[in-house]
């Protein structure tokens, strides 16, 4: 029985869809419950079954073309069996046009343009036919219908337009490159032997198309599509709809690192300051839950249930899969949960109802090394918690200055919802909660947290001053080109290369690849960490060039232990946030302000 295949709605935020790949071929069988073509909505992709046996007749929709929920995508009948009465139920899917008027002969010009699109639109055409004039600029009414009933063909249309490119006089290479480089030959003038076009028209043509008025090479066009236009229309749904304000406070982080450390060794499941961090972030919502909702049409509506979106980073975008009740968890139960749907984002196996019903939404920038942002709202949701780098900070303690491991912390809100000093009141009841969370972990306490059974660095040359706070460093260089280097609590000594006497100890080279190996090991660690990834090691081995002199060149080799059953598309992306998030390879990339001034 011959039918339309029409778009499907893969969830209630769906907007349309895109026809992403046709798997069976226009004139091909289909199979009754087989996927005829896989299609992408903003945020999902979904294969479409066949209803029926039978053969794909009409591709209404091509390969990349997106049309509502609903709307026609191909028709699917038998070999033989009459399809013009569904071509044109298809047809009278479009708008209607106006009735044509009589023009006179003082009749203004638009009048005319008006009964020609009349005119065009009543002619019998297939959609694809349809299609097809629009692209080569076919007037339909000019065009003999060769179809059932006298209707075009896209074959009608294609015989009535533009000569084929294959008719087109140019070189073999001219083809070719006119083809890597997407150019319409139609479009060309030939230099060559008869007016042929040659592979340097073609290249000329494209340097001509691609440089703007002002003088401006354009290399390359990113036309959204997909996943990327939908972030973007939501984005500036988000801006233009709420009024943002976003809030900012750093909590202490020490205790969500030995709470993680803690409940991992009580539930033997892997759980990560992540997991903490929800758990935190759940029981400030209940507390506050004018933040813990949606607000659409005039109306606040504040939930029971603590649906956390957690943004994740895939290849097409940034999406917010949905780990729903979180406050009813334990937190294995949630560190398990969290993977899960972490995994499935990053694989692309998610669907519309892991990334709908969410009450509000957490976007983590600090395993990308970003210390302040302001998250946008995920709309219709009230509110975003931005959360950055945890790192070790000197920090003011009873009147001296130490070094703790805070978390900064980025909240934004739609004012015309919640006030300031609202969004205040949270951030301090979510900052209590960090800063204290056992209470809310049942069955795990402090003492279970492992005792570190590492021994402190080494300290070849003992240093006077004890004060020295992170990232501050003093080199100090005796008489006979040997010297130490002063960082707070540690020193290490230091020589210069043996052509000037030196040998007995590492050169200034020497600790700056050994730093670079040292910040990518650690950022690849914590990065895997993050994504819950088991390993044994991570050795980093960096070798600077040549050997003597400026460094010209470093190469790196990074060796990961204990990770074989991790799939490599996951140890990539791992080892590449580790380098994008290693502060010491940030020197190697940007330029970095240095002033000196000297005393003698």
């Amino acid at each position: 029985m011959a039918y339309v295949v029409k778009i499907p709605k893969l969830g209630l935020e769906m907007d349309s869809g895109t026809v992403v790949a046709w798997l069976v071929a226009e004139g091909g069988t289909v199979t009754k419950d087989e996927p005829i073509a896989e299609i992408e909505s903003e945020k999902t992709t979904a294969e479409v079954d066949a209803r029926e046996d039978g053969v794909l007749r009409e591709v209404i929709l091509q390969e990349g073309d997106s049309a509502p929920p609903g709307d026609p995508m191909a028709i699917v009948a038998g070999e033989d069996e009459d399809i013009s009465d569904l071509l044109a139920s298809v047809d009278t899917d479009e708008p209607a046009a106006p009735e044509p008027e009589t023009k006179t002969a003082d009749a203004p010009a638009a009048e005319t343009t008006a009964t020609a699109q009349s005119q065009t639109t009543s002619v019998k055409a297939s959609p694809r036919a349809k299609k097809r004039a629009e692209e080569l600029g076919v007037d339909l009414t000019t065009v003999s219908g060769s179809g059932p009933g006298g209707a075009i063909t896209e074959e009608d249309v294609e015989s009535a337009g533009p000569t084929p490119t294959e008719d087109i006089k140019a070189s073999p290479r001219a083809k070719k490159r006119a083809e890597e480089l997407g150019v319409d030959l139609a479009t060309v003038s030939g230099s060559g032997p008869g007016g042929a076009i040659t592979e340097e028209d073609v290249e000329s043509h494209t340097d001509a198309t691609t440089t703007t008025s002002d003088g401006r090479t354009i290399a390359e066009e990113r036309p959204l599509d997909g996943m990327r236009r939908t972030i973007s229309s939501r984005l500036g749904e988000s801006y233009q709809n709420a009024v943002h304000v976003t809030e900012h406070r750093t909590a202490g982080a020490a205790e969500l690192k030995r709470a993680a450390n803690a409940a991992t060794a009580v539930t033997g499941e892997k759980v990560s300051v992540t997991d903490i961090l929800l758990t935190t972030l759940s029981e400030a919502l209940g507390e506050h839950p004018e933040f813990n909702a949606t607000f659409e049409d005039d109306v606040h509506y504040l939930y029971n249930e603590r649906n956390i979106c957690l943004a994740v980073d895939v290849d097409d975008g940034l999406i917010t899969p949905v780990i729903r009740n979180v406050d009813e968890l334990s937190i294995d139960e949630l560190a398990t949960k969290r993977g899960q749907m972490t995994e499935k984002a990053l694989s692309g196996s998610y669907s519309m109802d892991d990334l709908t019903g969410g009450t509000f939404t957490v976007s983590n920038l600090g395993l990308l090394g970003v210390e302040s942002f302001d998250p946008i709202i995920n709309p219709p949701q009230v509110a975003i918690l931005g959360v950055n780098a945890m790192g070790d900070r000197p920090v003011a303690q009873d009147g001296a200055v130490a070094i703790k491991t805070v978390l900064p912390l980025d909240l934004s809100f739609d004012h015309r919802v919640v006030d300031g000093a609202d969004a205040a009141r949270f951030l301090t009841t979510l900052v209590g909660h960090i800063e204290n969370p056992w209470p809310l972990l049942d069955g795990v306490r402090p003492s279970d947290a492992p005792t570190s059974t590492e021994s402190p660095p080494t300290t070849p040359v003992e240093s006077e001053d004890k004060a020295l706070p992170h990232q501050q460093a003093t080199a100090t260089l005796t008489s006979d080109l040997s010297g130490t280097i002063d960082a707070g609590d540690y020193a290490w000594p230091f020589d210069v290369t043996p052509e000037f006497g030196g040998g007995r100890h590492p050169t200034p080279v020497d600790y700056f690849t050994g730093a670079l190996s040292a910040c990518l090991s650690a950022s690849i660690g914590i990065q895997a960490e993050m994504r819950d990834v088991s390993f044994n090691t991570v050795e980093v081995n960096s070798t600077s060039a040549p050997e003597g002199g400026s460094v010209e060149s470093i190469e790196i080799d990074i060796t990961l232990k204990g990770v074989s059953d991790t799939d490599t598309s996951t140890i990539d992306r791992i080892v590449t946030a580790g380098e994008r998030t290693c502060h010491i390879a940030e020197l190697l990339r940007d330029d970095v302000d240095v002033s000196i001034d000297w005393t003698a």
